[in-house]
């Protein structure tokens, strides 16, 4: 058997039998279909806490997939010579140069992305999520790297619905200088999609340590604890192209942003209308089109 097909047997266990799968033991397919070496560098408990499921849905996931055990299920994935990321990198490149782009495929994948990550919220992760934008006193975007225009848009929206939000990193200016003000009453809203970089990790165990309420936005592979995150909220971001998707989580920044509003109530529903009559006065927006 050659080995482009013996790299895809694990994954197409999971694809065959992906429609017949709870809703937890959908979150460890996610996960596993984003990386699957997550298979061979976790344990059965890691792989459980990732995914935010008990290790009896791991279990039962597991043999759902025709394995007798996690062991077993690492022992033939081993032996069927899962690629590493680069390789997936490569395999996908080559795909992208002999097909050439389908809208209606990149649309199929776009809306499957947002429709798994909205199924697979716990209703209580975002109530808390919300609460804690809604109760910190300041409240810190945090974004490095690729996650920084994320960061950007959040803070854009949050600014319309709530005073002093501030943002991760800012310009030239040095972090520890500006995490120097961060008190145990405030709250951070914090991107690790994909690429994610050590100080970020580092900013956010000193929030945590702070004693800081942080909500935290992967992607289904981030890893996540207690050191780094009050609650974690996870998008599914596979592409059908080249980029992975930032659609879910430019959705979740949009529902996040608009239940707080709601939430704050008549406070957030003035400060729109402020804003707005700001503008009217400094006549600063075009009336018409350009």
């Amino acid at each position: 058997m050659p080995d482009s097909d013996q790299s895809r047997l694990f994954s197409q266990r999971i694809l065959e039998t992906y429609n017949q799968m709870s809703r937890g033991e959908r979150y460890l397919a996610d996960v596993l279909l984003e990386n699957p070496l997550s298979i061979l560098d976790q344990t059965a408990t890691q792989l459980s806490e990732r995914a935010g499921v008990s290790k009896a849905t791991t279990a039962r996931f597991i043999r759902r997939l025709g394995y007798p055990s996690y062991k077993s299920a690492q022992a033939t994935a081993r032996a069927e010579g899962i690629q590493s990321g680069q390789s997936r990198m490569g395999e996908r490149m080559s795909e992208m140069r002999s097909h050439r782009p389908d809208m209606s495929i990149h649309l199929q994948s776009e809306v499957q992305n947002l429709v798994r990550t909205i199924e697979q919220q716990r209703s209580d992760h975002i109530e808390q999520a919300i609460q804690i934008l809604a109760r910190g006193e300041k409240l810190w975007v945090v974004g490095f790297a690729d996650n920084y225009p994320l960061a950007h848009i959040a803070r854009a929206q949050l600014i319309r619905v709530r005073p002093d939000i501030r943002l991760i990193p800012l310009g030239s200016f040095s972090v520890a200088e500006e995490f120097a003000s961060i008190s145990s009453s405030d709250a951070f809203l914090a991107f690790g999609v994909q690429k994610r970089i050590h100080q970020f990790r580092s900013v956010l165990r000193s929030a945590i340590g702070a004693g800081s309420k942080v909500v935290y936005i992967t992607d289904q592979v981030g890893r996540s604890s207690d050191d780094i995150a009050t609650v974690t909220l996870r998008c599914r971001t596979r592409g059908a192209g080249i980029f992975d998707s930032i659609v879910p989580a430019l959705s979740m920044i949009n529902y996040l942003c608009s239940a707080l509003a709601i939430h704050i109530g008549e406070p957030a529903m003035e400060r729109l209308n402020m804003i707005d009559d700001i503008h009217a006065e400094w006549n600063d927006l075009l009336s018409d089109n350009l």
